[in-house]
């Protein structure tokens, strides 16, 4: 299942599970968990994230101050990098997502949390299980807040489709502009 993947093109989809930052001396490679497929990009995983949010429309901080308008300011805020067919793909970070030890792992491919000694085991659909150094009750708040965005979504997607049920009210929906100093 492991595998070594030279492209400069990947990006985020509906089969991909995780991010995972791998340290291999100084250089910072990413190891991908796809529902079927595990290998490796030479690429950090921030740069997977920020080039799937802007070909999917916005850079990765928009995506970021969507979730917090939606959430409230949180620390390390799940995002939506990308939707299809009013799907959203929902990633939430373990850490700040900046920091090379971050992975990024997909809402829908979450099963379940089991406690470790240190940090805890994440179980994903196809049976997957992997260990992350963050506590199961900040990954139970990170599924909670990715809970959250998602039905933040749906409620806007609802009314998408159903525009003359919905009178626009000032300041209902206000989305800050991004300005991309990266």
């Amino acid at each position: 299942m492991h595998s070594q993947k030279n492209t400069d093109n990947y990006l985020i989809n509906s089969d991909t599970f995780v991010l995972q930052p791998i340290r291999e001396g100084y250089k910072l490679t990413t190891r991908v968990i796809e529902r079927h497929a595990e290998f490796e990009l030479p690429k950090k995983p921030i740069q997977i994230v920020k080039k799937t949010c802007e070909l999917y429309g916005a850079s990765l901080k928009t995506r970021t101050l969507t979730a917090r308008h939606a959430l409230g300011k949180r620390h390390k805020t799940p995002i939506v990098v990308a939707h299809a067919f009013d799907t959203p793909y929902i990633f939430l970070p373990t850490m700040s997502p900046n920091s090379e030890e971050n992975v990024w792992i997909s809402y829908h491919a979450i099963s379940d949390f089991q406690e470790e000694n240190v940090g805890c085991s994440v179980l994903f659909e196809n049976g997957y299980k992997m260990k992350v150094n963050v506590s199961t009750p900040t990954m139970w708040r990170q599924f909670a807040f990715a809970a959250l965005l998602e039905r933040d979504f749906a409620k806007k997607q609802f009314l998408l489709q159903r525009p003359r049920s919905f009178l626009a009210q000032e300041g209902l929906f206000s989305y800050p502009a991004a300005e991309d100093t990266e």
